[in-house]
């Protein structure tokens, strides 16, 4: 398979196989089953590392249809996720949903294998199953459509995580925000503003429309600024596994209040 696209730089991370992060979507529709398998695709393309993209939803979502594309070899397969396995066009691991998916295990077996872990979790993150990984340092992506009504959902979900987990969690979340349209809708500048001092990012992926077309998602349609702001998401990813928190964000976020 012809892994080959035009990259623009590799993302930063120093140790890709110790990341482990849930893609939230601050609404429905949010893009978060893509950004979950962009980010592992970027980290795949860009540093050659195993990463697995892992369907962690709560009623079951489409990541393997969307993404998997070739049977994973035998001697990779992991007993315990039986047929629930893949490989992308990227050559990153997916993995199905599972009616009785447990996320910690899930994200155990595949740090055994030394695989970075990126869990598309849908609109479930006030979920308690999703509490462990929380709570043990999993960075999180908040993922949201450039419209007015889901970008204040995710507003009301920012304000819970803090809520839930105390305010220098934002630290360690990552803002993304979707454009699923040509056309910019909504002025993000002072969205922008107000989330950048507390979060460890805030990015806007482009419209691309390849992903826009059903069916699977081969990483060789994706358009090169899609990749690039993927690779900005897992540039914030790296600074939070290195603990390299700008003293003033940690100030900022302190304040446990949102502009």
């Amino acid at each position: 398979m012809n892994n080959v696209v035009a990259l623009r730089r590799s993302p930063k991370i120093e140790q890709p196989e110790h990341l482990s992060a849930i893609v939230v979507a601050g609404s429905g529709g949010a893009a978060a089953t893509t950004t979950c398998l962009g980010l592992a695709t970027a980290l795949r393309l860009g540093t050659d590392a195993q990463v697995a993209a892992i369907d962690g939803t709560v009623g079951g979502g489409n990541l393997l249809d969307r993404a998997g594309v070739e049977p994973i070899d035998p001697s990779r397969a992991i007993r315990q996720l039986g047929s629930r396995m893949a490989l992308s066009t990227a050559g990153a691991v997916v993995v199905g949903h599972g009616e009785s998916s447990d996320s910690v295990l899930v994200d155990s077996l595949l740090a055994d294998r030394h695989l970075a872990r990126i869990h598309d979790v849908g609109t479930a993150l006030r979920s308690r199953r999703l509490a462990p990984l929380i709570e043990a340092g999993a960075a999180i992506v908040v993922v949201a459509p450039a419209r007015s009504e889901p970008l204040s959902r995710m507003r009301d979900g920012l304000e819970w995580l803090m809520r839930t987990y105390g305010s220098d969690v934002l630290s360690r979340t990552v803002v993304s925000i979707s454009h699923q349209l040509p056309q910019r809708l909504v002025d993000l500048t002072p969205i922008r503003e107000a989330l950048t001092p507390l979060t460890a990012g805030f990015v806007e992926v482009p419209f691309d429309a390849s992903l826009a077309r059903p069916g699977t998602v081969d990483h060789r349609h994706l358009s090169v600024e899609s990749i690039d702001a993927w690779t900005d998401v897992l540039d914030a990813l790296g600074r939070i596994e290195a603990g390299h928190q700008d003293n003033d964000t940690a100030d900022r976020v302190g304040t446990g209040e949102l502009a």
